[in-house]
């Protein structure tokens, strides 16, 4: 029986599911990045771009992962204000929206 050898540092580009909610002050991005460690997990923000990478090492005889999202923003994101925790594999990314795209209740006198 013949067996190819992988290298062990090769690593398969996988595109993770994502869900999108938008709430009247934020938009929540959540990305399923199912066994990466936290400091193999990048965020960026540029100009109007979000983007998400992570590194999967190789396992057994499966291969490593590499998690690659890329997120145009809208134009009611303040992109200063964006933060991310990581939890049960899943990466979620809030963003608030800027000041004058909220929504405001106006008192009636």
């Amino acid at each position: 029986m013949t067996q190819t050898l992988t290298p062990q540092d090769t690593l398969v580009t996988v595109t993770p599911a994502v869900s999108i909610i938008e709430s009247k002050d934020a938009y929540l991005v959540s990305l399923d990045i199912p066994g990466a460690a936290k400091d193999r997990i990048a965020v960026n923000v540029e100009q109007q771009s979000l983007h998400v990478t992570a590194e999967v090492p190789a396992a057994g005889e499966e291969a490593g992962k590499q998690y690659r999202r890329q997120f145009t923003l809208a134009d009611d994101i303040d992109p200063h204000s964006a933060d991310a925790r990581y939890e049960l594999g899943v990466l979620t990314v809030t963003l608030r929206k800027k000041e004058q795209y909220r929504p405001k209740q106006i008192h009636i006198q």
